[in-house]
């Protein structure tokens, strides 16, 4: 029963603390009046996340972060942090300062996300696909909270992105206070270029991982791109946007359900 209760918790902490992803693009409007921004500038504001969480996972595995650091303790600490980047936004004094603070906050989650698959991992040994299905379930409502938070009635950017800063602040108290690693640990060891090597000689694991890669090519495009439809088909129907947030929070989030599902 306790492993279902630290799933529970771990899908709380993983959906708060990816919320922090879009918050910028949910407000992209404000923010690209804000510093005169062309449709492609704001873009950068999104993608700037993305590549930042490439450079993070990518650091964090050649350093071993997640061998090095208790899990509780490095999932808690990357949420801060990104959350403290995320808010810094409201502040920075340019554009310049804004992509960078993204790019940082997408380089912080990568302490947030792939830990918590582990973290859930060391409690199942049966149905670990489900578990590990419903942390990347928690994820994809997590990524689509800001819209739901841009929602509310009069919410502007001070709102959605401190409110998503305050859940992943919050997300990383519950992991940090409440956690504790399950009764499958997995065994700790160095990065080897070696076994990369060897992976990427490996054809299987080669075309599943080129797989992953366009889907995921295809699927943070469509995230960042239906907001911005439904946003201009509401626009020329000359009907009033407040369903918009609604509906982009419900295009986003109904794949959760498919990630617990298929796990």
């Amino acid at each position: 029963m306790k492993r279902w209760w630290i799933l529970a918790l771990l899908g709380v902490a993983e959906l708060l603390g990816m919320s922090l992803w879009f918050t910028a693009t949910a407000v992209s409007d404000d923010l690209a009046a804000r510093w005169e921004l062309s449709a492609a500038g704001a873009g950068w504001l999104a993608t700037a996340v993305n590549l930042g969480f490439v450079a993070g996972t990518a650091v964090a595995a050649i350093l071993n972060l997640a061998d090095i650091f208790r899990s509780r303790l490095y999932f808690a600490a990357a949420a801060a942090l990104a959350a403290l980047s995320n808010a810094a936004v409201l502040a920075a004094p340019g554009f310049g300062e804004a992509v960078a603070l993204r790019f940082a906050t997408g380089f912080l989650l990568a302490g947030v996300y792939p830990p918590a698959m582990k973290m859930a991992a060391t409690w199942f040994r049966s149905a670990r696909g489900l578990a590990i299905g419903t942390i990347v379930g928690a994820l994809t409502v997590g990524k689509a909270t800001p819209y739901l938070l841009k929602a509310l009635p009069d919410a502007g950017p001070g709102q959605v992105i401190l409110g998503a800063s305050a859940g992943a602040l919050a997300g990383g108290l519950l992991v940090l206070f409440l956690y504790r690693d399950g009764p499958y640990p997995f065994r700790r060891g160095p990065f080897s270029w070696g076994l990369a090597a060897r992976v990427i000689r490996h054809r299987e694991t080669r075309l599943a991982t080129a797989g992953y890669l366009g889907h995921m090519w295809e699927l943070y495009a469509m995230w960042a791109w239906v907001p911005a439809f439904l946003a201009a088909a509401s626009e020329a129907a000359g009907q009033g946007g407040g369903y918009v947030e609604l509906a982009s929070f419900g295009a986003l989030a109904a794949g959760g359900l498919g990630c617990v599902w298929g796990g």
